[in-house]
């Protein structure tokens, strides 16, 4: 009988044993399951790259527009400036960044034919979902400059480098270089808000355990502050603003 119990009590501590070395192995796979930016994670970055309330491209290309509106030009000659946005207090999302434009008007004689505007600076914003901490430039070309024209065209390159955090699931941080490149997004001259237009978006960087990501897609302007962003996959996401 004693054997008996001792065996029994072998058994109980030796089955105890590998359970508790599965539970371990399972625990450490887990944990080092490598990071990976996924697709809804590149719709959200681009996504921010686009809308005003995170600082975005809409937002750039009215700041771009009110410039000419509202600055004194004169043919061929150069103008720089800083201009510095943050979002109201308690906002969300939030957003601040600060960027040095330099911009010169072209002429065909006496008449305007196109603005020329660059930009480099830094911005950050801090949204439900995401928060982001980048480097921009960009160059917009403005035509269409005529007063019996009712929109201006718009060609662009937006570029944003940095590191993002993501909010939700497993909360992990990535780095990123987003591009948004056009040549035909319109501008309503009364409202300065975009029309209509396309832009390509290409999306690369490095998670932080390392794995690379690459993604591309096509952002569709809709007028009415909407848009919508298709990637290569074929899925489609509303951006609204």
């Amino acid at each position: 009988m004693k054997n008996l119990k001792t065996t029994m009590v072998m058994l109980f501590i030796t089955s105890g044993l590998g359970l508790g070395l599965y539970s371990c192995k399972k625990d450490a796979a887990a944990t080092s399951t490598p990071v990976t930016v996924t697709e809804a994670d590149a719709a959200e970055l681009a996504t921010d790259a686009i809308t005003p309330t995170t600082g975005g491209f809409a937002l750039q290309v009215n700041s771009s527009v009110s410039i000419y509106k509202n600055v004194a030009l004169s043919c061929g000659g150069k103008k720089d400036s800083t201009i510095s946005k943050t979002s109201a207090s308690g906002a969300t999302p939030a957003y601040s960044y600060n960027l040095s434009w330099d911009y010169m008007l072209t002429c065909a004689g006496i008449v305007p034919s196109q603005l020329t505007f660059n930009f480099t600076g830094s911005s950050t914003f801090d949204g439900p979902r995401m928060s982001s901490d980048d480097k921009s430039t960009g160059g917009f070309v403005l035509t269409n400059l005529q007063p019996t024209a009712s929109t201006y065209t718009l060609s662009s390159t937006y570029v944003r480098n940095g590191t993002q955090t993501s909010k939700i699931a497993r909360k992990y941080t990535f780095t990123s270089n987003l591009s948004i490149t056009s040549n035909n997004v319109l501008v309503d001259k009364t409202t300065l808000k975009i029309v209509s237009g396309t832009a390509a978006v290409t999306l690369t960087g490095t998670s932080s355990s390392g794995k690379s990501f690459s993604f591309n897609g096509t952002i569709t302007f809709q007028g009415n502050n909407k848009a919508n962003l298709v990637l290569i996959s074929g899925a489609s996401y509303a951006i609204s603003w």
